[in-house]
């Protein structure tokens, strides 16, 4: 494999990932990362379909809405990946998380709330596996 990936994004991005996923804990909370290159500029809150709190499902209809959304954006923004959260665990990938990634290229940050502190923690998950990546 190559060098780790970097996700840069600022702390207010950390912030609103981790405010989402204590304001509808004990359920997972789940969204989409959306910026340009590995430039994160946004967190957009999802609803959680499945209402789970060990799963997640983000609908089909919100999801492409989101990207068509995104090409109208001067100039163009994309979805660099998904978050969702671990309400009772740490932040590291289930095997139900590593199973469902369709999007090898996005990034996947978990925010653990299972310890006595979020943690926000991002991988890559492609083929089974799991990488982490560098979060700036």
């Amino acid at each position: 494999m190559g060098a780790q990936r970097t996700l840069r994004m600022s702390g207010s991005v950390r912030r609103a990932m981790v405010a989402h996923a204590l304001r509808v804990a004990p359920l997972e909370c789940c969204g989409f990362l959306v910026g340009r290159d590995d430039d994160v500029f946004c967190s957009v809150e999802m609803e959680n379909v499945e209402a789970s709190p060990v799963g997640y499902r983000i609908s089909e209809e919100e999801h492409l809405e989101l990207r068509r959304m995104l090409r109208r954006a001067t100039p163009p923004l994309v979805i660099l990946g998904v978050y969702h959260s671990h309400p009772a665990g740490d932040a590291q990938p289930s095997a139900t998380d590593i199973a469902q990634a369709h999007y090898p290229n996005w990034a996947h940050v978990i925010v653990g709330l299972g310890g006595r502190q979020p943690v926000v923690r991002a991988f890559e998950l492609a083929d089974g596996t799991s990488r982490s990546v560098v979060l700036r």
